[in-house]
């Protein structure tokens, strides 16, 4: 049964595991691909704690940490935030978690953090992420031509999102 719960100090060795796992991380954050280190989430970790404008939640099966999702750039003058979600274990890729999941999300941002409206980032790409966030309501509002360079090319990014 999967499960959420918020992002806690105890997950930074499965962030390591999942940003350093390439399944996991090819469409992941500014750099896709991009390693980190134990000591470089802990420090990430630090700061996130402080972070007023951030909100992350570790998905589980059961209690087993699968993965990890959340907002970003919560802004409540203008009720908007972003949204983002990495399933890190392989065996649980393409199997409806991750829509669950962010459907779960969304519920949370729109009844308890009140927000008006839930953007995200895709990259063109990731074919499989932007029919799930469609199947969810999102609307491409704009297409960020060569916004992203890895893999020695550069890669369009796609802006989804979601009103109330």
């Amino acid at each position: 049964m999967i499960k959420y719960r918020p992002h806690a100090e105890k997950d930074v060795s499965f962030r390591v595991k999942w940003l350093n796992n390439p399944k996991a991380n090819q469409f992941i954050g500014d750099h896709p691909g991009q390693k980190t280190t134990l000591t470089k989430q802990k420090e990430w970790f630090t700061a996130y704690k402080k972070d007023k404008t951030k909100q992350f939640f570790t998905i589980c099966d059961n209690n087993q940490p699968i993965g990890f999702m959340g907002f970003s750039h919560i802004d409540k003058s203008n009720k908007k935030a972003d949204i983002f979600i990495a399933i890190g274990e392989d065996d649980f890729r393409g199997k409806g978690v991750g829509k669950q999941s962010v459907k779960w999300l969304v519920g949370v941002g729109f009844s308890k953090l009140k927000l008006h409206k839930i953007s995200l980032y895709v990259f063109a790409k990731n074919i499989p992420a932007i029919r799930l966030y469609e199947s969810l309501g999102f609307k491409v509002e704009g297409v960020l031509k060569d916004d992203a360079y890895f893999s020695n090319k550069y890669h369009d990014v796609i802006l989804m999102a979601k009103i109330k």
